[in-house]
């Protein structure tokens, strides 16, 4: 039982990390296409670090290796300031895609902070 558990805790960093893998592949796309309207403006790399660093959090949130509770929400909520400030970057950036990578993320995010936990010992 305690295994089913510990795949379940890890749905929602999984998402968190889908989306923000996502997120900077549209990015990159983006910072590389003449098409974009974008293509090498510094804003279009800061986005692409944000979601970097986005998939940075979805990792440690998944792996469950932070045992502080300060550190904990520290992480969860640094992750859910870049998930919003990444869609409202993309929605200025006139990229839906990055948009929705974003929403996707936050559905992990919410998923993570609601699922149960498994229980140590």
């Amino acid at each position: 039982m305690a295994v089913v558990s510990v795949k379940a805790a890890r749905i929602g960093a999984s998402l968190l990390c889908s989306g923000g893998i996502v997120g900077a592949a549209v990015s990159i796309a983006n910072f590389l296409s003449p098409d974009s309207g974008i293509a090498g403006t510094p804003g279009a790399i800061l986005v692409i670090a944000s979601t970097l660093i986005l998939v940075a959090f979805g990792l440690l949130m998944r792996d469950g290796t932070i045992r502080s509770r300060g550190v904990r929400g520290f992480v969860a909520a640094a992750a859910l300031f870049n998930i919003a400030g990444t869609a409202f970057a993309g929605y200025l950036l006139d990229s839906e895609t990055l948009v929705v990578a974003m929403l996707v993320s936050l559905a992990g995010w919410f998923i993570h902070l609601f699922e149960s936990r498994p229980t140590p010992g």
